[in-house]
């Protein structure tokens, strides 16, 4: 996280000033640590600034995430009334070359980001309660116990599910990248204690662990279906050292990725389902893959067997008595008991997998 001081401050205020002169409308800054810096205003105590960001009388705004040496600083926020919707883009330019010639960055890269919009202020203050990590009133996020998520009957999501939302969808896009809890919450602008309090309030589970299992499961795959080296291939997943990639691989598989490779060679396909916000409910392992084969347009066909539902087909892949079938996995383990028995409520990642002899 950019290192702030006075003068940083200072400098930004001048942004905000010269901002003010090129388009006379004044631009509000907050920064990581809850100051907040207009043309008139300078205020350093995070409590006092989200009591000045209250009483702003913005009804729709503009969000301009400052990024300096790859870590975000804060954001400038722009009351929508004030400024034509087509010169969003310039106001963007012109921040950030005020942010270039004002603040002193010789060794520093500055961005302003692609600003978004936001229908209300008090969105920005739930946000920055996160990234501060203060709780107040019912009209304030309490981020430091989460609750759970509400069952809403209109269809739209609370601020902790658009969370999650965001986090699990950048996750499940770069799996094959370094992924750390701060720079995971850096680049979806939540804190990092924040983004771990609500993983383990929503998984029941550390937020390396449920990054971990992801990542052994995309190995799988690749261990199955590729002839890559085991070094090349823990690169591929995102881990630096093999070592440690074979380490965790073990632990959640039980083998090594090498023994994987060789006893599990007649694999010839897998479907890998990663968890969404379905499986805060009670579902089952065999109800969150049904819903995933139908969201997916995946055929599948279901049998009972023994009392309780069996998926024999997918894809027109289907059982074959003493010869080939399918098994599930979860959390890269294959349970003994039926997957309409598994509730999927503390489970972050379901595999199918089709092998010519049963594993």
């Amino acid at each position: 996280m950019y290192e702030y001081s006075s003068k940083f401050l200072n400098d930004i205020q001048k942004v905000t000033k010269t901002f003010q002169e090129i388009t006379n409308n004044n631009i509000i800054f907050t920064s990581i640590t809850g100051a907040i810096v207009d043309c008139n205003t300078l205020l350093f105590d995070s409590n006092i600034s989200l009591e000045h960001l209250r009483k702003l009388d913005f009804k729709n705004y503009f969000v301009f995430p400052l990024v300096i040496s790859s870590s975000l600083s804060g954001f400038f926020v722009l009351d929508e009334s004030h400024i034509e919707s087509d010169a969003i883009d310039l106001c963007s330019k012109y921040i950030e070359i005020s942010c270039k010639n004002f603040i002193d960055s010789s060794n520093d890269c500055i961005a302003v980001l692609t600003p978004f919009e936001a229908p209300k202020l008090s969105s920005l203050i739930k946000v920055l309660n996160g990234i501060l990590n203060i709780s107040g009133d019912d009209s304030i996020a309490n981020v430091t116990n989460p609750p759970i998520l509400n069952n809403r009957n209109d269809g739209t999501l609370s601020d902790i599910e658009k969370n999650i939302t965001m986090a699990l969808k950048y996750i499940n896009s770069n799996l094959e990248k370094s992924l750390t809890l701060e720079n995971v919450s850096q680049r979806i602008y939540l804190s990092p204690s924040y983004l771990s309090r609500i993983f383990k309030n929503y998984f029941n589970d550390n937020f390396i662990n449920y990054i971990n299992l992801q990542k052994i499961a995309l190995a799988q795959e690749k261990l199955i279906f590729s002839n890559t080296p085991i070094n090349k291939l823990a690169h591929q997943v995102g881990f630096s050292q093999t070592s440690y990639f074979t380490k965790i691989f073990k632990q959640k598989v039980g083998m090594t990725p090498s023994k994987y490779r060789k006893y599990n060679s007649a694999i010839k396909k897998i479907y890998t389902i990663p968890r969404d916000l379905q499986w805060r409910s009670n579902k089952s392992v065999y109800e969150i893959s049904k819903d995933f084969f139908n969201k997916n347009d995946i055929s599948f066909k279901a049998r009972d067997l023994n009392g309780y539902p069996y998926i024999y087909s997918i894809n027109d892949l289907n059982d074959v008595s003493n010869k080939a079938g399918w098994v599930y996995t979860v959390d890269c383990s294959q349970p003994i008991i039926p997957a309409s028995e598994i509730n999927v409520f503390d489970r972050s990642v379901i595999q199918w997998i089709y092998t010519e002899k049963i594993i």
